[in-house]
């Protein structure tokens, strides 16, 4: 007896984008915060550059700048700031806020420090701390604050102790500050820490601080849950942790704002443009200041974000999420999803192909129209992923029903229809993997010395924000000099020269490219936050020859890398620089090519490659590893 089989039930491509729809949102509210934090900051980080901001014109930056610094024939010292702060001070400007810890030297006998402390008398200047393992000094004064019943105190406020400034100065001073800065996991400073509580006095940060008094503020009151700051003008929210997000500013809005201490000194600024203002004194120099990396640029003086940090104070214009926008982001998801599934089973592929893309734009409009007019930090990027993800669920249910239709068209007339797309890697597989390519490339191995020590000192937050900021600005220098990163392995980069593409000159400019990050890893290494951890200083091996490039792997991750002695050398001499006392060891091949003044080193042994001779460049007095 035969049987009718039961009917397939297939889902509809509507009913599969609105499942999708819910689905993507629900996973969008549960898991966007830990699955796209990062391209979600860096969104915002753009979304704050592209979208312009309130910038009060209340605030200048007074910049100890090269100028200054020579001017002074290299010996910027405490008198020379308390010459630069009475003559801010005598333009009667609404407070200054400094960003230069007073903490070492503090005999109150020393002119220099007298003549500090009478000028930091002669207006209303803030002086910040820094966060320490236990105060030699209370910090003070307190700045005023008033709490409400309803607040919750975030933990990481609470710090040890702090490391202050002389007594002398903070005795003179209007108020004491938190002016240490914490960079997110990438190292960029896109937030601070709104107080630090020692000894159970709240101190604001120094911009916020600055900010109040720039603004006229009166006694600030501290509330909410997650908390929030109200002042006379506004009401600046802080995010679940504390932490005030801000917008850094252009390089031409920080040029706006800007004045050189040498001209403040020199008398050559009209003191209209000090007086009722925020001023705010540091340095863009590297040994006077700290440079941080920040949304705007790579570098940028903590000088320049405290000052951003107190426009947001004063304007009132803070990049903010709200804690009901997931919620929000997560329902419009859901309508713009099901208003997608709708349109991609009416339309042909190529116009589904222009909705997703006119919609992700839209969606990017939309997000910089609410943060222009809110400060609402809209996310974007999530939306858009699970927009994409609709459409491709969608337009899959779809394809999938337009391959019945055509199997039933061919079976009722007969007819032969061929494949409308076909991969590059299905029809041509030897074309779309470049495989067995062998050329001349020049290996660059660097390491970095003492790295297992530092990895057991430090907290893995710290030792990561340490290598983003090392790998971002060595990884650049291989780029600037024509050579490609082909792989960072724990402390180590990997890269080759003349590969995958033709670079004349190849073993030169390696050699080059080593002399330089030589001289960016040692002056890294004087920058405060490398200083206070002895990191360790950059071995370097340099080699030269023929190479077997190519894509290896297989699955859904593929390599593109070099096989040859030349790169397994150029290991080995990054190795040799330890009992050699070199920073820059370069092969004899390599030597032999280079039209770069070297100096030979004499003929070493080099496990598994015998011996050889080696080369190191001519001036080694500045590249020496050793004493």
């Amino acid at each position: 007896m035969s049987q009718t089989p039961w009917p397939h039930r297939r889902i509809s491509p509507l009913a599969g984008g609105i499942v999708a729809s819910l689905a993507t949102a629900l996973l969008l509210y549960l898991y966007a915060e830990t699955a796209f934090r990062t391209p979600r900051e860096l969104f915002f980080d753009n979304l704050t550059q592209w979208v312009s901001s309130p910038r009060s014109a209340d605030i200048v930056v007074v910049d100890i700048d090269r100028v200054a610094y020579e001017a002074r024939s290299e010996n910027w010292d405490r008198g020379a700031t308390a010459e630069l702060i009475a003559r801010l001070a005598a333009a009667r400007p609404k407070a200054i806020a400094v960003d230069f810890v007073f903490s070492s030297d503090c005999d109150p006998a020393s002119p220099a420090n007298s003549a500090l402390a009478s000028a930091i008398g002669e207006a209303p200047v803030v002086l910040g701390f820094l966060a320490a393992a236990r105060s030699l000094e209370r910090p003070r004064p307190v700045p005023p604050l008033a709490f409400r019943r309803q607040l919750a105190v975030p933990e990481q406020w609470f710090t040890q102790g702090a490391e202050t400034a002389c007594p002398i100065f903070m005795d003179r001073s209007k108020a004491a500050t938190a002016a240490f800065l914490v960079g997110d996991k990438d190292a960029r400073v896109r937030r601070t820490q709104a107080f630090a509580i020692v000894d159970n006095d709240a101190f604001p940060a120094l911009g916020i601080e600055a900010g109040r008094l720039g603004a006229a503020s009166s006694t600030p009151v501290l509330g909410g849950e997650p908390a929030w700051l109200r002042l006379d003008h506004a009401i600046i929210p802080l995010d679940a942790d504390g932490n005030l997000r801000f917008v850094a500013s252009s390089q031409a809005a920080l040029a706006a704002r800007t004045v050189s201490a040498a001209d403040v000194l020199a008398g050559r600024i009209d003191e209209s443009r000090i007086a009722g203002k925020l001023v705010f004194l540091g340095s863009s120099m590297p040994s006077l200041g700290g440079l941080r990396p920040t949304a705007s640029m790579p570098l940028e003086p903590s000088v320049q974000i405290h000052a951003d940090i107190a426009n947001a104070v004063v304007t009132g214009f803070v990049p903010y999420r709200g804690g009901d926008q997931p919620l929000i982001e997560a329902l419009f998801s859901v309508t713009t999803g099901v208003v997608a599934a709708y349109g991609a089973t009416k339309l042909r592929p190529g116009m589904t192909l222009t909705l997703g893309a006119a919609a992700v734009l839209a969606i990017g409009a939309f997000a910089g129209a609410i943060y222009a007019a809110t400060g609402w930090l809209f996310d974007a990027v999530g939306i858009s992923v699970a927009l994409v993800t609709i459409l491709v669920v969608t337009s899959a249910l779809q394809l999938a029903r337009v391959r019945r239709a055509e199997a039933i068209a061919r079976q009722k007339f007969s007819q032969y229809l061929p494949q409308s797309v076909v991969s590059r890697y299905i029809d041509d597989p030897d074309r779309g993997r470049v495989a067995g390519e062998e050329r001349p490339v020049t290996a660059l191995f660097t390491d970095i010395e003492g790295f297992s020590i530092l990895s057991q000192k430090l907290a893995p937050r710290e030792l990561v924000a340490l290598l983003d900021t090392y790998f971002a600005e060595v990884n650049a220098l291989v780029s600037r000099h024509g050579g490609m990163v082909d792989k960072v392995v724990g402390d180590a980069v990997h890269s080759l020269f003349n590969a995958p593409e033709d670079l004349a000159d190849h073993v030169d400019k390696a050699i080059q490219c080593a002399v330089a990050i030589n001289a960016l890893t040692e002056e890294m290494r004087l920058r405060p936050q490398f200083a206070k951890h002895d990191f360790g200083r950059t071995r370097i091996g340099i080699e030269t020859g023929p190479a077997v490039l190519g894509e290896v792997g297989a699955g859904g991750k593929l390599d593109y890398t070099a096989h040859g002695d030349a790169v397994s050398l150029a290991a080995r001499l990054q190795e040799a620089n330890k009992f050699l006392g070199t920073a820059i060891c370069i092969g004899p091949a390599a030597a032999a090519q280079c039209k770069i003044a070297l100096r030979a080193l004499g003929q070493h042994e080099i496990r598994s490659f015998g011996s050889m001779e080696l080369f190191t460049v001519a001036n080694a007095g500045g590249l020496r590893t050793s004493a």
